[in-house]
């Protein structure tokens, strides 16, 4: 049996007081940014979003501002020390840029698993994301089902109809005739006959360098809850490779359609009713809940599952962690009981206990602080590898489901208009513009820099990676042109030797 992930990091002395190289001794981070050659650019390059239901929509924000730097960053490079050699790309559009072109793995859990589904596997923008995200927040919690406290507040067939639709939209293998059940592991036999098992992927280099899904969940066995991940590649404990102290998730890749994926990771308890899949065989059926019940921030999961493919000899090139919100902690995670002598009353003290343990799990959802400070004492701090993005102030008090009526700008037509869920929205997007563009530290949060300073140096250091692999892609063009996306639709074939500039129009790979 799986044991639960640790609190903190069990690592060898050695690893953790080892920081000698430029890099580690610049507290600024300006030097790990440009630290890119030849034999780091394909280090992995790895994103992990939080859940946080609704409140994803602040991580696309934030994703949005990256996008920005990237596209602002390319243009620079380009005029200090000229376009890549025999690349045919001149321009950078922020809105056009894909993510899955800067990072090699995405992890997510609950709203978090599902915008890694629709960056890394549907090769999505992110204002295509948000426009969704703008979509399903109204499918999902503009219609509440039920009013009963403890009772599953929501439908969750919305949910799954809306990735369905999503899926058949931006499907980059099938075109057309998508049908919106596209397998969530990259290579899968469609024309097996069995539903359930596990995917192994192949070897055959189509997708083994290409921007990898990976949403975290839960399982539920007897009294005990388990981290899972649900993965789009096959992915096999070595070891000769992983450290023994790395935290053994589960392996393989399970063969689960994407709409299932999304609903396993998001079915938080009162909110959405547990998706159950049938496996057959020995595994038979399995129920999955949102995996914020175990880890509501993926970093850690992310970093050792780096570490089980690389060896702890390898720290990733850059590991991204974005947050739903930082969580209000005056009373250290838990609400309290209805104050006051109404409290006392014996029905009202009952509900009301009900209600505060209903609060405090939530809270726990949601709160991903506890993996961050973890993540930082691995990385000694935040200036090199492993950076964090987080909203400090605002969302503390918002709903996972908060969907409220209000004035919201159009930023297409800039008209701004009374709409469903409008406040909900508006209120993000400020809080989330004021978090980004603050100039100064919060010290309370053991920031090594403000928000727009991290941001700047992760776009660098994304930039420059894309640009080194770029121009070392004849050593391995196979690997650069899986990287791109060029092969999913068929268009390049094995005996191609020409690179194909891959082009963004509407939701092509």
């Amino acid at each position: 049996m799986l044991q639960p992930p640790v609190d903190s990091p069990r690592r060898p002395l050695s690893i953790m007081t080892t920081a000698t190289s430029a890099s580690a001794q610049d507290k600024s981070g300006v030097t790990w940014s440009k630290s890119v050659n030849e034999e780091n650019a394909w280090e992995d390059l790895i994103l992990t979003l939080d859940g946080g239901g609704i409140r994803g929509y602040a991580s696309l924000l934030i994703l949005q501002r990256l996008m920005h730097e990237i596209a602002e960053c390319e243009k620079r490079l380009q005029d200090e020390e000229g376009p890549v050699a025999n690349s045919q790309r001149r321009t950078f559009n922020e809105d056009e840029l894909l993510p899955c072109h800067y990072f090699d793995y995405i992890y997510g859990t609950s709203t978090g698993g599902l915008i890694s589904v629709l960056l890394a596997r549907l090769r999505m923008t992110v204002p295509q994301c948000l426009e969704l995200y703008r979509a399903v927040g109204n499918d999902l919690f503009g219609h509440r089902r039920n009013i009963l406290p403890l009772a599953t507040k929501y439908h969750h067939k919305p949910l799954e109809k809306a990735v369905q639709r999503i899926v058949k939209q931006y499907c980059k293998h099938h075109g057309d005739s998508c049908n919106g059940n596209d397998w969530h592991p990259w290579n899968v036999d469609e024309d097996a006959k069995d539903e359930g098992g596990s995917s192994s992927s192949s070897t055959d280099g189509q997708t083994e360098r290409i921007c990898q899904s990976i949403c975290l969940t839960a399982t539920h066995s007897g009294q005990i809850s388990e981290a899972y991940l649900l993965r789009t590649y096959d992915h096999r404990y070595d070891p000769d490779i992983a450290p023994p102290w790395v935290t053994p998730y589960n392996t393989g890749a399970d063969k689960l359609r994407i709409w299932q994926v999304t609903r396993a990771t998001s079915a938080a308890p009162f909110f959405f009713k547990m998706l159950e899949a049938d496996f057959g065989g020995t595994r038979g059926k399995i129920g999955f809940k949102d995996g914020g019940i175990r880890e509501n921030n993926p970093s850690y999961a992310a970093y050792t599952e780096h570490l089980s493919l690389r060896g702890e000899d390898h720290e990733p090139a850059i590991l991204l962690s974005v947050g739903t919100g930082r969580p209000d902690t005056q009373h250290d995670g838990f609400a309290a009981v209805w104050p006051g002598p109404f409290g006392k009353v014996p029905l009202v003290k009952k509900w009301s206990e009900k209600i505060a343990v209903f609060k405090n799990v939530l809270i726990k959802y949601t709160e991903g602080e506890n993996r961050h400070k973890t993540m930082q004492t691995i990385a000694r701090g935040e200036h090199r590898w492993y950076k964090r993005l987080n909203v400090d102030k605002g969302l503390e008090d918002m709903p996972l489901d908060s969907w409220e009526k209000g004035l919201w700008k159009n930023p297409h037509t800039g008209e701004t208009k009374q709409v469903s869920g409008g406040k909900t929205l508006s209120k993000m997007e400020t809080v989330t513009k004021t978090y980004l563009d603050r100039d100064e530290v919060n010290k309370s949060v053991h920031e090594y820099a403000p928000p727009k300073v991290m941001l700047q140096q992760v776009a660098e250091r994304l930039v420059r990676h894309r640009r080194m692999r770029e121009a070392t892609k004849q050593e391995d063009l196979r690997r650069w042109q899986t990287h791109m996306g060029q092969w999913l639709t068929g268009s390049l074939k094995e005996e191609d030797t020409m690179i194909v500039v891959e082009e963004r129009k509407g939701s092509k790979p």
